[in-house]
């Protein structure tokens, strides 16, 4: 096997010195129509959420628990399916997979509809429906979020983002709105019939999109449960992406608990009905809309950690706010504040986890983060929905208020920047592989050795450098990965790494991106000999067993 030097792409500036045009990525058709398409969904998504929400908070045996669990039944499939549906975004037709989604969610909408017309929907049916759409939702998101690195070039990934932001939480101030006006005037099964026929919409938006993106890669597609594996090792082996991954679960888990609970501060605390809790998201909708409108100037002048810290710390002090207050006004002016910390805090993490992932596993990964901030939103609604029915809705809101600051400082050296954001161009080895016999594709496993020689006293740079190396490795999908001296000649060094067969090889050798490359290059720049690193590939013999 030969090594291949062609050049690398210069690294890219942080995201948090990039100037965003949020409104960029419109002026493409294909994203002005996927736009369109999620805006409708979103819609579908506030407008089930609230008539589901109020249908089981006016039930004759529902407590805030009960309340507070039909968000978890909406919110738990995301972190049960999320990474399942985005290992097969990456490899299934995008296209197809978000249009099957389209349809599982109109079909439960009119399952929801259906029952509530006809006087049979129950608590446990609702719970049942509410899961439904939560898989629908599972399926949707990773696949939509993961195509945006396909439609638009990367330096309009942050106006994606902040586009995504305005479908989302615009959707969040109106589908409230007329959720709640329907509620109140023809009931919640109307609302779910209006769900269905919105969401049959965004099928036929979606049909009429012709995607004509050639192929990422001539070989094979990844098996499911291999995808699955790869996509978990690359998380763990970039610190960027973890950093993400914990902080949005944190972040979640405090951070929903005015949203989980404004049902039962609304008929409650507020004594008001339908149309004031609708308006109350609204609100919540609205700030997220604002700050997304804004968040372009915004990122100019700060960093990502520094728009969550301010996000997080805006979003504590919205959520004691919505626990103290009786007044409407008040808790409205808290859900505004409340919805533009949560839209800056998302913005951040979407950025940040955007910018960590090549396309090959941009679904896998992005699933994760998903996973990561719908976790801690549905075990923080069952956390918060458990204390407000032991203590009161007031104690349990100044507690996630109180704690939120804890958890805070508690994620704070888990840093969004600092990472740097690298050219994540493909640029994979185009030099074929020399064979003495032909392989099968699951041949292996296949151990690679790449032998460099160095002067012994830049030894401790070089091996730190290795420890990069090691990352890049392992989360393109390598086994295992080691380092190895020579013990009879002072600077020889012996870098080994295994992949699970030979098809899993070839991956590898396409999954090599331009930061990688210029990993490769700083490793050469050690090099020493007369000569490149000598790079062997050797693939697993079978042994014939002996007698008996």
């Amino acid at each position: 096997m030969k090594r291949d030097t062609s050049p690398v792409a210069d690294v890219g500036p942080p995201a948090s010195a990039t100037v965003i045009d949020p409104w960029a990525p419109l002026r493409r058709p294909v994203f002005r129509l996927l736009w369109i398409t999620a805006l409708t969904a979103n819609i579908c998504s506030w407008m089930f959420e609230v008539a589901a929400a109020w249908t089981m908070a006016t039930m004759p045996d529902s407590t805030p628990l009960l309340v507070a669990l039909v968000q978890t039944a909406a919110t738990a499939p995301v972190f049960l399916l999320a990474l399942p549906s985005g290992a097969l975004a990456d490899i299934i037709d995008r296209r197809r997979y978000l249009i099957f989604s389209q349809c599982w969610v109109t079909a439960a909408s009119l399952l929801a509809g259906v029952l509530a017309v006809s006087g049979a929907l129950t608590g446990r049916w609702l719970f049942f429906v509410a899961f439904l759409m939560g898989c629908g939702l599972a399926m949707r998101l990773p696949t939509y979020q993961s195509l945006m690195q396909e439609v638009v070039p990367r330096d309009e990934i942050a106006g994606a983002v902040v586009l995504n932001g305005v479908a989302l939480n615009s959707s969040r101030a109106v589908g409230p709105v007329i959720a709640g006006a329907i509620v109140a005037s023809a009931g919640a099964g109307q609302v779910f019939l209006l769900n269905a026929l919105l969401s049959a919409v965004a099928v036929y938006f979606l049909l009429r999109w012709r995607r004509d993106a050639s192929p990422a890669s001539n070989l094979p597609s990844e098996r499911f449960i291999g995808a699955i594996r790869v996509g978990i090792q690359f998380a763990l082996h970039t610190p960027a992406l973890l950093a993400v991954l914990a902080r949005g679960a944190v972040c979640s888990f405090f951070g929903g608990a005015p949203l989980v609970l404004l049902p039962v501060v609304a008929k409650n605390q507020l004594q008001a009905g339908p149309t004031t809790y609708s308006l109350l998201v609204s609100c919540f909708g609205l700030g997220a809309l604002v700050l997304a409108l804004v968040l372009g100037r915004v990122r100019r002048r700060v960093s990502r950690d520094q728009l969550l810290a301010s996000a997080w710390t805006l979003s504590a002090a919205a959520t004691a706010v919505v626990g103290l207050s009786s007044s409407a006004y008040a808790v409205g002016a808290a859900m505004v504040a409340g919805g533009f910390g949560w839209m800056a805090a998302f913005s951040a993490f979407q950025v940040a986890a955007q910018m960590a992932l090549p396309r090959w596993v941009g679904g896998r990964g992005l699933a994760l983060v998903l996973m990561a901030l719908w976790v801690g939103m549905a075990f923080g609604g069952a956390v918060w929905g458990q204390l407000a029915t032991k203590a009161g809705v007031a104690t349990s809101l100044l507690t996630a208020a109180v704690t939120s600051l804890v958890g805070l400082a508690a994620t704070w050296r888990l840093k969004l920047d600092g990472h740097g954001d690298g050219d994540l161009t493909p640029s994979p080895y185009r030099r074929a592989v020399k064979l003495a016999v032909p392989l099968e594709p699951a041949q292996g496993p296949v151990m690679v050795t790449v032998e460099y020689l160095i002067d012994p006293g830049r030894a401790v740079d070089f091996l730190k450098l290795m420890q990069a190396s090691r990352r890049t490795r392992l989360r393109n999908g390598a086994m295992s990965w080691a380092i190895f001296r020579d013990v009879a000649h002072a600077g020889r060094y012996v870098e080994q790494f295994i992949d699970e067969n030979w098809l899993a090889h070839l991956r590898h050798r396409e999954r090599v991106t331009a930061a990688e490359r210029a990993i490769e290059n700083r490793k050469l720049a050690f090099h020493v000999g007369e000569r490149p690193p000598l790079v062997k590939a050797f693939v697993g013999a079978d042994v014939p067993k002996g007698p008996g």
